[in-house]
């Protein structure tokens, strides 16, 4: 059978979803799980590690452990919305129809909000203008908007009124989106103001998921935002790899993906 050609951009993205999901990968697996020559794939590596998404070491490449600095919106809300669908399907399925929920920021949390069934009359708190719009027809929930200082080209607040309001509230449920999990690390992001509503919402709910990408698993952004052990669990999607969910389990830690079987209501672990 002939083999089905890629474009570029589609391999390359592939090869650094499969670095991702290892601490260390050689050129070879890489080459058997794409379908394609070692020289392709070297030359690959050479121009991903040109760009910063990850790093080539003798005999293979690792990530980049630690970002400093966000992708711009039009690019994180491009990228892999399907799997932003799985996410939100996932997370949908924790919630009851009556609940409170925090709904952070980003484009994750955004697909959440987009998801929430007719049957949901409950509370939305969130400091995202983006969920605040898309939910503002719904009459039959209520919408509270943190206030603050708005974030240019993103429509998100953050800053001490927008800690000050998040801790007057309690929820059932924090839905928190990140720039990183990883077990040493935890959950981490870029913006140490996004970071502290993001510490509050989660002191604040019965039980707090952070929902990320499976790109995301393992790595590191530069802002701790709480140790994986705050947390009921990670909702990411149905890309991860079979060794980090067993990862994740062997340290007790829930990891959850639409479809696999662990959609349940798990208690707070830690």
């Amino acid at each position: 059978m002939a083999r089905t050609k890629q474009p570029p951009a589609v391999r390359r993205q592939r090869i650094v979803e499969l670095v991702g999901t290892s601490e260390f990968i050689v050129p070879a697996d890489i080459a058997e799980a794409l379908d394609v020559s070692g020289e392709t794939i070297r030359r690959d590596l050479m121009m991903l590690e040109q760009s910063g998404l990850l790093r080539r070491v003798h005999g293979g490449a690792i990530q980049e452990i630690v970002g400093s600095s966000e992708p711009d919106r039009a690019s994180r809300t491009a990228f892999r919305r399907a799997e932003k669908r799985e996410i939100a399907a996932a997370a949908v399925e924790l919630i009851q129809p009556a609940d409170a929920l925090f709904l952070d920021v980003g484009t994750t949390v955004e697909a959440i909000a987009e998801a929430l069934p007719r049957s949901f009359h409950g509370t939305v708190i969130t400091n995202s203008l983006h969920v605040a719009f898309m939910l503002g027809d719904r009459d039959e929930i209520r919408i509270e908007v943190l206030g603050g200082t708005l974030r240019a080209g993103e429509f998100t607040t953050s800053g001490p009124d927008a800690e000050a309001q998040a801790g007057r509230f309690h929820a059932d449920i924090a839905f928190i989106g990140a720039s990183g999990v990883s077990i040493d690390a935890g959950m981490t992001d870029y913006s140490v103001e996004d970071s502290a509503v993001k510490q509050i919402m989660i002191a604040h709910s019965t039980r707090s998921f952070a929902v990320v990408g499976s790109e995301k698993i393992g790595k590191k952004a530069l802002r701790t935002v709480c140790s994986l052990t705050d947390l009921a669990g990670v909702i990411t999607d149905s890309r991860v790899a079979l060794a980090t969910t067993q990862q994740f389990e062997d340290a007790g830690l829930l990891l959850l993906s639409h479809g696999s079987g662990r959609n349940r209501s798990p208690a707070r672990i830690g």
